[in-house]
């Protein structure tokens, strides 16, 4: 039972790191329930944050008239 409380602590730990990402606290949290908390923790480190103003982003299209 200690076990199960631990793993699931560690899973929430990992979920608050990842509140942030593209996929977000629940996202991450059960990802880290289906696979282990460690893995999903270093996969976070490589994942970047999510945008928080999409409508900011300027697309960068080139037009075959503008050099």
């Amino acid at each position: 039972m200690e076990l199960a409380i631990a793993y699931l602590s560690l899973s929430v730990v990992v979920a608050l790191c990842g509140r942030k990402c593209r996929i977000g606290f629940w996202g991450v949290f059960l990802f880290s329930i289906l696979a282990t908390p460690f893995v999903v923790f270093y996969g976070l480190l490589g994942l970047r944050p999510a945008v928080a103003n999409p409508q900011n982003i300027k697309l960068r299209t080139k037009r075959w008239w503008n050099f």
